[in-house]
Formats: structure tokens, sequence, C-alpha cells
């Protein structure tokens, strides 16, 4: 038995390590420079969609991301600023099947970004070089492979978010976007850093039964899928109160999450939950509220 469970869970990992990535370029808040960016959208997007990002046997199935791109500043002669949402997503499973319904996995909205970008010059992926630009979408798709497999076997994403952080520690110290930051607010290095710091495994282990243990079971086994969905916010709740009560982790997985979980637990009969998702995430505190009124 354990072993089918294995064969099954290796195909699932398998058919989800590679990429499908849209990535749209939004050029309104420049006024110059706009015909050099004409084919930037077309050339990012061939990069990621072209890459083996894994050394995984594929089976033909990828996961799904999103890259809108917003083009903040244009210098000569080839020099870039730009902000930009990142997004991934996983199917939802009923048994062994993949559902129609899928869970968000990543979002994040990254403010800093400097990059060289000439027209018709081939894009490489060199993981010893230092490349403003194709080391950001590096960072990013390791990033979303590695919650993508925390979400079917515990830590088993940990390859490719040392990958990621490596890529961090690869930049310049002056790079933009590459510092660490402060408190809770957003950094690339300091996302990394903490999901690979041995202090918030339990972070770690609550999302792989959100999703694998929780979300896929709900259609089958709704009370275990519920019981095990809430392993997450308690093992949150222990991380606050032993280790680190702000970190970046717990503010990105509410802010990809709440919406969802308002959804999940809408009717579910022990509205306690809403009071413990309030006191982790006042931040979605209304939302919580509306769900607990059935809303």
């Amino acid at each position: 038995m354990f072993r089918f469970i294995f064969m099954v869970f290796a195909a699932s990992i398998i058919s989800y390590a590679q990429i499908d990535c849209d990535v749209t370029v939004n050029l309104d808040q420049i006024s110059s420079a706009k015909d050099r960016l004409q084919t930037l959208e077309h050339d990012l997007e061939s990069y990621v969609n072209s890459q083996k990002w894994s050394t995984d046997d594929l089976n033909g199935e990828k996961i799904r991301c999103t890259i809108n791109i917003f083009i903040t500043g244009a210098a000569d002669p080839n020099s870039y600023t730009a902000q930009a949402f990142i997004g991934s997503s996983r199917p939802v499973f009923v048994g062994k099947n993949p559902s129609a319904k899928s869970t968000p996995m990543v979002r994040v909205f990254d403010e800093k970004w400097e990059f060289t970008y000439v027209s018709g010059q081939p894009l490489y992926r060199n993981e010893t070089q230092y490349d403003a630009l194709t080391d950001f979408l590096d960072f990013y798709m390791y990033t979303i492979i590695g919650f993508d497999y925390d979400s079917y076997q515990k830590s088993s994403g940990t390859p490719y978010f040392r990958k990621a952080f490596t890529i961090c520690n690869q930049a310049p110290s002056n790079a933009k976007g590459w510092e660490r930051g402060s408190g809770s607010t957003y950094a690339k290095y300091n996302l990394l850093e903490e999901l690979l710091n041995p202090n918030n495994q339990l972070f770690r282990e609550g999302w792989y039964s959100y999703h694998y243990r929780g979300l896929d079971l709900l259609a089958t086994k709704p009370d275990k899928g519920f019981e095990n969905i809430q392993v997450m916010f308690n093992n949150i709740k222990k991380i606050k109160e032993t280790s680190n009560p702000r970190t970046i982790l717990f503010k990105s997985f509410f802010d990809t999450k709440y919406g969802e979980i308002a959804d999940v637990f809408k009717n579910y009969s022990d509205k306690s939950i809403f009071q413990l998702l309030i006191q982790l995430d006042q931040a979605h505190q209304t939302a919580y509220e509306e769900a607990a009124r059935g809303k």
C-alpha cells in the first residue's frame, strides 16, 4: 500500500515539475523607449517556457504561472526599472485526479527590479554568473517549483529553494531588489532565508498538510481534510509563540490564501476557527468575519 501511494505521489510531482508561464508587459508608465521593448514579452515568455527547470522525466503537465511586468522607467541605452506580479497555482485533486478547481500557491508583488535588455539578443541561463534579467526569472521559477513540490511531500521543495537562495547570494550587494529586508517587509533574500530556516520547519510541514492532506481530501474525506488544513494555522501559531512572531512567510501565506480559507470554512460548523484566523491574520479580519456569518 505504501509503495502504491508513493508511486502515485511520484507521478504527480513529476507531472508538475516544469513551467507554463504567461508573461505580460505593461508600458503605460513610460513615454520613451517603447519601441525597444516590443519583443520583451515574447522573449521572457519563451525563455521561461523553454527551460528544463528540473531533471525529472515529465509527463507533459506543467506548473501554471503568470508574470505581469510594469515598466516604470527607461534609461539609455538599454536599462530599465520595473515592478512585477508573480503568481502560480496548482490543481486541487479529487482522489487521484486533478479537478477543475485550482489553489493559488505564490502571489508576490516585487517592487524592485532593474535590468538591461537588448531586443534581439538571445537570453541565456547561466547559474554561475549574475544577470539581472534572467536571474530574476530564475529565482521566481525555482521558488514556484519549491512551493509546488512542498505541497505534495514534506520539504521536497528544498533543492529548488536552495537554488533560489543561491541566486540571491550571487547578486551584487548594490543590486536593487536583491538586498535584505527588515521586519516583515518583502525581500527575496528574506523569503528564502525563512523558508530554509529550521525554525520555520513547521510552516513547511503545515503547507503540505494544508494542500495534499487538506484541500486534496475535502471532496472525498471532508472531516479529515478540514482537520488537516487547520494544522497549518496551529503550526503558524506555534512559531509565533516560540520563535518569530513576524515573518514574510506568514504574511505571504495569508495574502495568498485568505480568500480561499474564508470560502472553505464559510459553512464549517465550528466557528471558533475564525477567532484563530483573526488572531493570526488581522489584516484580513473583515473577510473572516463575513465568512463566519456565511457571507
